[in-house]
């Protein structure tokens, strides 16, 4: 169940507010997914630790790998979360970013290029540095005190935090997917803007209102979890 709603909202951030057209392997904050958060240099002699850019999955798609056995990709202002193991005596990679790298991979390295070779497929990555991203919105962003907070629903599998300083966070019920945005209130209208890529400004607009307490956006009935 729980990694049906991943998938679930996983595709939904993929196609309803990004640009990415990415290639699966296979079809399957604090709170994120992590191989080991207490082992900061689990993998610290590992040849893939860094940030990574892929043509053959999307060219403004960065996947970063750290020493603890964390993995993202990221592009713009989302990012989904992901891990890693690595198999010294096969020399084999267990990654594990949902939609984008999902298998066991051999990892081929020369200078700043490398290949991921799994059983069914081969991508060709080179090293890079993600850009700084700065999401585009009006000077004056009008923020309605009333929808401030933590809000989830018990039929919508996307959960929103909107923070008085004119910033939000859409995300999934267990934080594996997230994207930053910043947000304006009009009219019973809340406009989200956010970057689908390095250059790409991207905003999304939802008729809201709040009832006993409950809030109604895009259709569906959300309660403030603080």
């Amino acid at each position: 169940m729980k990694k049906t709603a991943l998938l679930i909202i996983c595709a939904l951030m993929l196609l309803t507010l990004c640009s990415c057209n990415n290639q699966n392997d296979n079809t399957s904050d604090s709170d994120n997914i992590s191989a080991s958060t207490d082992q900061v240099s689990l993998y610290s002699d590992c040849e893939i630790i860094g940030t990574w850019i892929c043509e053959d999955i999307n060219e403004e798609c960065y996947f970063i790998f750290e020493e603890n056995g964390d993995a993202y990709a990221k592009w713009g202002t989302s990012t989904v979360y992901g891990y890693f193991d690595y198999y010294e005596e096969e020399n084999v990679y267990d990654i594990d970013v949902p939609n984008f790298l999902y298998n066991e991979y051999e990892a081929k390295l020369s200078g700043d290029n490398m290949t991921l070779t799994s059983d069914e497929t081969s991508y060709d990555f080179e090293k890079a540095t993600m850009p700084e991203i700065t999401i585009k919105a009006p000077d004056n962003l009008e923020v309605d005190k009333k929808i401030l907070g933590n809000w989830q629903s018990a039929d919508s599998y996307e959960c929103y935090r909107f923070n008085k300083d004119g910033t939000a966070i859409i995300t999934d019920l267990y934080n594996y997917a997230t994207i930053d945005c910043k947000y304006s209130c009009d009219n019973g209208v809340v406009t989200f803007y956010y970057m689908s890529g390095n250059t790409k400004d991207g905003t999304r607009e939802a008729e809201y209102s709040l009832k006993g307490g409950k809030l109604t956006l895009a259709g569906y009935t959300y309660e403030n979890v603080d």
